[in-house]
């Protein structure tokens, strides 16, 4: 049987780490686009330091564009940030050669499965959850600790033969618990949840650790009230979630090793923030219906002026 063509496109920390592991376990024949790592992983492919077993991932091709990709690939991975000023379909489009390529975006935030949707009608569309701490520590170097966690379903509900096959793969691969789901934009919401008040906070709070922002005091209530206000403009967007979701979130992060967010890693790097993916689209969806939330609208007009200034 011909092995599974995969094209992971931005091939950071979490793309690196979930297609890695299907390319170690012999699931899938991987091949990633990358830019500033470009030599480095040409060289020497990456090594992953993982709480779930290190191991060292040599991609079956590795190249600087999706245009230069030889293939015609089952899955395109896209892992990129999800930045205004990032054309996402863009990205992918050289690569996209057939309908049956199925695209899967392992991205933060809400709203940003519009554009590729609307680029590549013909193509099954997998929009997907990551819960992993995973952070380039070195050019073609990722460390992971914690949760390795992906939950992906078909961009707007149902059923997914793409899906269930992508399920089939990383089953039983070591170091990831993968699943498909039919209703992936609650999973996006619960997401949310944990990223809205998390990322800008570790950013706006001058470097906080999930551990400092979970300690019982007046950040993790800060926290704690942003949650909630993710809950009301979810279900003015008829997606209920359920209130106990909040305390589980706290006592998650609180338990887990202690780490800089993405967010604020990316600060510290002078990298642009996904600002608008997490905070922004929120807010301007809160406005729209009509749902206060005024921590929520201050944090993103801090952290874009912080940004901005910078």
């Amino acid at each position: 049987m011909a092995a599974v063509k995969v094209l992971t496109v931005g091939a950071g920390a979490v793309g690196a780490y979930f297609t890695g592991r299907l390319a170690a376990a012999g699931r899938a024949e991987v091949a990633v686009v990358v830019r500033s790592d470009y030599e480095a992983v040409k060289k020497r492919g990456f090594e992953i330091r993982s709480e779930a077993g290190d191991f060292r991932f040599a991609p079956a091709g590795v190249y600087r564009s999706a245009a230069e990709y030889p293939e015609e690939a089952d899955y395109v991975f896209l892992t990129a940030k999800a930045l205004p000023e990032l054309d996402s379909a863009g990205l992918i489009a050289p690569a996209i050669r057939s309908p049956r390529t199925a695209i899967v975006l392992i991205q933060n935030g809400i709203g940003i499965e519009e554009p590729v949707a609307e680029a590549f009608p013909r193509n099954e569309l997998l929009s997907s959850i990551a819960y992993i701490g995973a952070t380039r520590i070195a050019p073609g170097v990722v460390q992971q600790k914690g949760a390795h966690q992906l939950t992906f379903g078909r961009y707007g509900g149902g059923d997914s033969a793409a899906g269930r096959r992508l399920a089939e793969l990383f089953a039983g691969v070591p170091g990831v618990q993968a699943g498909f789901v039919s209703d992936i934009a609650c999973y996006r919401w619960r997401k949310l949840l944990w990223n809205l008040p998390f990322n800008p906070v570790s950013v706006l709070g001058g470097g906080l650790t999930t551990a400092e922002m979970c300690d019982g005091g007046p950040v993790e209530t800060l926290c704690r009230e942003l949650m909630e206000e993710v809950r009301s403009v979810a279900a003015a967007c008829g997606v209920e979630l359920a209130e106990s979701l909040i305390p589980e979130n706290l006592e998650f992060t609180r338990n887990f090793p202690p780490y800089k967010t993405s967010m604020l890693v990316d600060y510290e790097a002078g990298r642009p923030l996904e600002t608008e993916a997490i905070l922004g689209n929120v807010c301007r969806l809160a406005e729209l219906r009509n749902v206060p939330a005024p921590r929520m609208q201050a944090c993103y007009a801090l952290l874009t002026a912080l940004t901005r200034k910078r």
